[in-house]
């Protein structure tokens, strides 16, 4: 046998080898995923209830004493109040010894639904507007006592009505500024 013909049963050899190893690597990838795929790693039995939290009884049917027309009215309103928005300024001006706070406050045209606004300073409600409907604002509020200080810090609360009731309430922090 010649040089040759050694080398080439050598190499086939080898190839061979390899070729045996990369087959064994890639059967026992394979059964690796397969293994994995088929492994139920939730020892939970998927055949018991699952207990859910709260308590009570569940009734079957439409809401008592509600027609579907008075249930899409009061969602309305509930997504209406979610959406209101609000317009005041984030600054007012009051004079020196006044009750006069000049600040704008506005229910947009975009709302739906009415409100009235207070303000309010160290929790007590100075001022209480009349109900505004969309697209009305009030300039002006004339607080029940005046404010003492430079520089106070107030909140106006909107409160949002629907048929005569409060369904939703925001509030804006807003600085009242003291004129000389």
């Amino acid at each position: 046998m010649s040089e040759n013909e050694r080398n080439r049963q050598k190499n086939s050899r080898n190839r061979n080898r390899w070729i045996g190893i990369g087959a064994i690597l890639v059967i026992a990838v394979l059964f690796i995923f397969l293994r994995s795929c088929n492994h139920d790693s939730d020892p939970v039995d998927k055949k018991k209830p699952v207990p859910l939290p709260g308590g009570g009884e569940v009734l079957d049917g439409d809401l008592p004493h509600m027609s579907d027309d008075a249930i899409r009215d009061y969602l309305k309103q509930k997504q209406d109040a979610s959406m209101f928005t609000v317009t005041v300024n984030s600054e007012a001006t009051i004079q020196k010894g006044s009750k006069t706070l000049h600040l704008m406050v506005a229910n947009p045209e975009r709302n739906s639904l009415e409100c009235y606004v207070e303000v309010i300073h160290k929790g007590e409600t100075l001022y209480t507007s009349p109900l505004m409907k969309p697209k009305q604002y009030i300039q002006k509020a004339e607080l029940s006592k005046p404010l003492e200080g430079d520089k106070n810090k107030l909140i106006v609360r909107y409160n949002i009505v629907y048929q005569g009731e409060i369904v939703g309430v925001q509030e804006t922090e807003i600085m009242a500024v003291t004129k000389s």
